[in-house]
């Protein structure tokens, strides 16, 4: 994880870390189905800025609404929920986590990273699935301003789509950006405490700049701007 050419401190210093198998979503979480999830709910819905609805990958989410999505989704087909979430007037929080669970979460951010860079089929390229930035990701040179369809472009070396580019993708990790120095070695979930949490992968308005595997980001978990999406795991354990 992380890279040590970067100018950015956050992505230093590169380590090594283990995870241990996953499943993880091909396509990022389309409007269609975080629709569904907010007509069951009444949930309010994500705003999509105009750009339309359907098969775009979902945006304006908050981290909070991400993983009430995870939830639901886990409960519809037959899962455990992996958060136990408390309702009260401050609104909603996560009260613990069952990481054995076998239902939907939001990747780590080394189960992202690991997953951007190809897995165990990696072949090194400088972005998710090629040296040519313009066959995996929508970003501002190639968009026109505007979310597409998910999985339009070129998949990476594990058939995933859209890592980079398109929408944003929370991850669970709480942010800190000193925390590659002390990271565990083997599944690292991010500080035990902390404000923001992480998201990764650029979206269809990020520059050029921003379009790097290891580009680590931050906002406020209840804040549901900023063209930030959602992209599912389940632990290899989940028998599906």
């Amino acid at each position: 994880m992380g890279n040590d050419y970067s100018g950015a401190l956050d992505e230093k210093p590169e380590h090594k870390v283990t995870v241990s198998d996953f499943y993880i979503s091909k396509y990022e979480v389309t409007f269609d189905m975080f629709d569904n999830f907010c007509r069951s709910t009444g949930f309010d819905m994500a705003n999509d800025g105009g750009y339309g609805r359907g098969q775009n990958p979902v945006i304006n989410v908050s981290w909070i609404g991400a993983v009430m999505y995870c939830n639901w989704l886990s409960t519809r087909f037959g899962f455990d929920k992996v958060y136990d979430l408390e309702v009260d007037s401050a609104g909603t929080s996560v009260r613990g986590v069952n990481w054995d669970a076998n239902g939907y979460r939001l990747p780590t951010e080394a189960e992202w990273e690991y997953v951007a860079k190809g897995g165990s089929k990696s072949e090194g390229y400088a972005y998710a699935g090629s040296n040519n930035i313009k066959e995996v990701a929508w970003f501002s040179e190639t968009s026109g301003n505007k979310p597409h369809e998910v999985g339009a472009l070129k998949a990476n070396e594990l058939g995933v789509y859209d890592m980079m580019g398109n929408a944003w993708e929370w991850c669970w990790d709480f942010y800190d950006p000193s925390y590659y120095s002390k990271s565990e070695e083997s599944n690292p979930r991010g500080p035990e405490r902390g404000g923001n949490r992480v998201y990764r992968g650029g979206n269809f308005e990020s520059k050029m700049e921003f379009m790097r595997i290891s580009r680590r980001f931050s906002l406020s978990p209840n804040l549901n701007t900023g063209l930030v999406g959602i992209r599912l795991v389940q632990n290899k354990n989940a028998n599906l």
